[in-house]
């Protein structure tokens, strides 16, 4: 048997990266997976691609309404919900006494609220469904690693990493394990721009210990152990899969990734 059998997950993020690759390999381990987007050409494109075993919804993860809608799409289609997978976010980079407002709760509104209004409704369907469930959350690095630039960013992956906890604790009598990844820098749209700057995959790489940046299938092959049967005593945590950088003694506020943002945004 596949990992997956037999089970229907969520993944929110779902039409490209990170998102794309968990669900492909959700899909080829024998789920049924609802792809979120907001991107709704991109992900009814990608779900064609996986197959009669993936079905793709369109909605703004910072929506309420269409949060709730997605899991009773999902719902309505496959009969039920097991695990998620609560991907989508964005990025911005800005000095602290440079950054907009606007933009500054862009960042918070996605990464953060928009996880919080997943694990509340998706959490909702699994309680009422009664047999657990496993809910995935992506933080990042900069969860505990703080980095010049990225005030919103780093805040938001904070509070997922946090969230992840508080809803560990709160779910947990109702069977419902609550876990976060933390991704290291991955080749990914949402990088790919700073990638291009001349010597940041150079720096990135030598600041990792395992001499690489990571693959999108690197996080969707933790996704599919904290998805799968495989993990049932796991809860709580976050899972750092970032080639060992965060135990790399980085000088304060490294981060070629932001400081590309920074240089993007200034034009």
């Amino acid at each position: 048997m596949s990992a997956l059998d037999g089970k229907v997950v969520m993944v929110t993020g779902a039409a490209s990266g990170i998102g794309l690759a968990t669900a492909q390999l959700f899909a080829d381990e024998g789920a049924r997976v609802a792809m979120f987007d907001r991107n709704a050409d991109l992900v009814n494109e990608t779900a064609q691609q996986i197959g009669p075993n993936a079905m793709a919804i369109s909605g703004d993860v910072t929506n309420e309404d269409d949060v709730a809608a997605a899991v009773e799409s999902c719902v309505e289609r496959f009969g039920r919900l097991d695990a998620s997978f609560n991907n989508a976010g964005i990025a911005g980079g800005a000095p602290l006494h440079e950054q907009e407002l606007v933009a500054f709760q862009r960042v918070i509104d996605v990464c953060l609220t928009g996880v919080f209004l997943c694990l509340k409704h998706q959490s909702k369907q699994l309680i009422a469904q009664g047999e657990g469930g496993s809910l995935i959350n992506t933080a990042s690095i900069n969860a505990t690693q703080a980095t010049k630039g990225l005030s919103a960013y780093c805040s938001a992956k904070a509070g997922v990493a946090m969230l992840t906890k508080v809803s560990a604790l709160e779910l947990g009598e109702y069977g419902i394990r609550v876990n976060a990844i933390g991704p290291g820098h991955t080749k990914t749209p949402l990088t790919e721009r700073a990638r291009d700057l001349p010597g940041f995959d150079e720096a990135m790489i030598n600041a990792t210990p395992l001499g690489r940046l990571g693959e999108p299938d690197d996080i969707a092959q933790m996704a599919l152990f904290l998805a799968s049967d495989t993990s049932p005593w796991v809860s709580g945590q976050l899972f750092y899969v970032d080639g060992g950088i965060t135990v790399n003694e980085l000088p304060p506020g490294f981060d070629p990734f932001a400081q590309g943002l920074i240089r993007q945004q200034r034009g």
